[in-house]
């Protein structure tokens, strides 16, 4: 069963559309700026009535919980009190995820948002020092099905992430390559990076043939941007 029909319900519907044991829960607020309390409150209550129906639910919170710069954001703190949420309805699944890349109209993902203003020729501002971690959406729902298939995961948080983070400034330059447009953007001194510990998505990664090499992020743009 899945709720929701945007990027990550898509991807794993071919797995769980029919499967009457897992709950994927897909749904909720998608923008990681949002600050409205009650854009949050709907989430936890779509989520209190999904967890009310007694299945193995998978919920899918974010990796920006270990950024040092973004801990006390509305979304992050909403994140881990949904976490809890999850878990202390017992024998539920969380999956942190980094920037998840796919098809999706969604204006907030950071490719999206590069991809409109490299493409439409708008000045945009970067951070210098900030790394983000990329990864296909196709690669999430095969490493988490994977992981829900074959390996005992309830109770659990696991970060499902590229063991590799790329600079903003990297990415702006594989996306100039991939649109043959050089990008109006102005570089300011901030920004951080974070480690992503993901030891137990990766060995489920490496099972299904998945690589994470220097032109993994590279073919990732090219894939839904060129």
């Amino acid at each position: 069963m899945i709720i929701g029909n945007g990027l990550l319900a898509r991807a794993f519907a071919p797995f769980f559309a029919h499967d009457a044991q897992h709950l994927i829960f897909a749904s909720g607020v998608s923008n990681s700026l949002e600050t409205n309390a009650e854009a949050f409150a709907r989430e936890k209550d779509l989520l209190t009535s999904a967890l009310a129906q007694n299945k193995t639910t998978i919920y899918f919170s974010t990796c920006s919980v270990y950024d040092p710069k973004l801990t006390e954001s509305p979304y992050v703190r909403h994140k881990i009190e949904m976490e809890q949420l999850v878990l202390n309805a017992g024998a539920m699944t969380v999956f942190r995820l980094p920037q998840v890349v796919g098809r999706t109209n969604n204006p907030y993902t950071l490719t999206n948002y590069l991809y409109q203003q490299i493409s439409s020729r708008l000045p945009f501002k970067i951070w210098r020092h900030a790394r983000r971690n990329l990864i296909d959406v196709q690669d999430v729902s095969s490493i988490a099905t994977d992981l829900l298939r074959h390996q005992h995961t309830a109770d659990q948080i696991i970060n499902i992430a590229s063991p590799l983070s790329t600079s903003i400034q990297d990415l702006v330059r594989i996306f100039e390559n991939t649109l043959d447009i050089q990008a109006l953007c102005e570089v300011l001194e901030s920004g951080a990076s974070y480690d992503i510990e993901a030891t137990i998505a990766m060995d489920a990664a490496n099972r299904l043939g998945i690589y994470f090499d220097h032109t993994y992020v590279n073919n990732l743009i090219r894939k839904y941007y060129a």
